[in-house]
């Protein structure tokens, strides 16, 4: 599959999916904090989105050529490459907190996800949920879609219809605090990280979504690095790419899934969930 880089394109779809969230009437879950025009949100729409990366508290695409990805002579060579695009668009993101963990945000009926199924089309979601413990609990969905099928790569469809053992094998993280205090970009750093071996992942299969469940209260250092992200958070613009590992010739060169880049966000401006 071809990575997917036409910026009007995206912008297009972006705009269509927002135009579907509108909030519907007894979608009640979500109480948004007040702000100055009081909207009202659907899952996969409560983060506003800026391309120009001015806005705080928003989201938008990082630079794919940022991350470093395994090449095609990897197991020869060990030299990694810069990522020249990503196989899925990102459509969407969520800031919520809550006092409980909010798992499956894709199946809810007030989701993009759920409202685009309805509508029969073809796109497959991938969504990754990022759950901060404590007694506040924060989380941070990010939403992508690819509107080819699944089939046309392998790799992804053998993850997305695999097992979790495999899963957990492959998932990778690559953080990168691209603005921000030293002491944070030095405990983040700018690693590839397999996720689902470092922390306890839940994975959610829909008829048309893959939802990745990612609990930060997992590991104690995990959740030492997230405290201190948490406490500098206003002042941060964080950026990340998710990628599936290649271990084989065929798999190789890597390719980026999707990125994102946070842009100074701000705890006081998440979503509530409702009891």
């Amino acid at each position: 599959s071809a990575p997917q880089s036409k910026l009007a394109s995206a912008a297009g779809f972006v705009k269509k999916l927002h135009d579907l969230a509108v909030h519907k009437k007894g979608c009640t879950d979500l109480q948004e904090v007040p702000n100055e025009d009081e909207k009202s949100w659907s899952y996969g729409a409560t983060l506003q989105t800026d391309s120009s990366f001015t806005s705080p508290c928003s989201w938008a695409a990082a630079d794919p050529s940022t991350f470093l990805i395994r090449g095609e002579n990897y197991l020869k060579d060990h030299r990694k490459i810069k990522a020249d695009g990503t196989l899925m668009q990102m459509i969407g993101a969520d800031w919520l907190r809550s006092n409980k963990r909010e798992d499956n945000l894709a199946a809810r009926p007030c989701s993009l996800v759920q409202k685009y199924a309805a509508g029969g089309g073809p796109e497959f979601f991938f969504v990754v949920n990022i759950q901060f413990p404590g007694t506040t609990k924060y989380t941070l969905a990010l939403y992508y879609v690819i509107k080819t099928p699944l089939e046309d790569n392998p790799l992804l469809h053998k993850f997305v219809n695999g097992d979790d053992a495999f899963r957990n094998s492959r998932f990778k993280l690559i953080p990168y605090i691209s603005k921000g205090s030293w002491i944070v970009k030095q405990s983040v750093g700018k690693t590839a990280c397999l996720l689902g071996r470092a922390l306890e992942v839940n994975y959610y299969r829909g008829r048309n979504y893959l939802e990745i469940q990612i609990d930060v209260g997992s590991s104690t250092v995990a959740t030492g690095v997230a405290s201190l992200v948490l406490g500098y958070l206003n002042n941060l613009v964080i950026e990340m790419a998710f990628l599936i590992q290649g271990e084989t010739e065929e798999e190789l060169p890597e390719f980026l899934l999707g990125t994102c880049r946070l842009n100074h966000l701000d705890v006081s401006k998440s979503v509530v969930v409702k009891k």
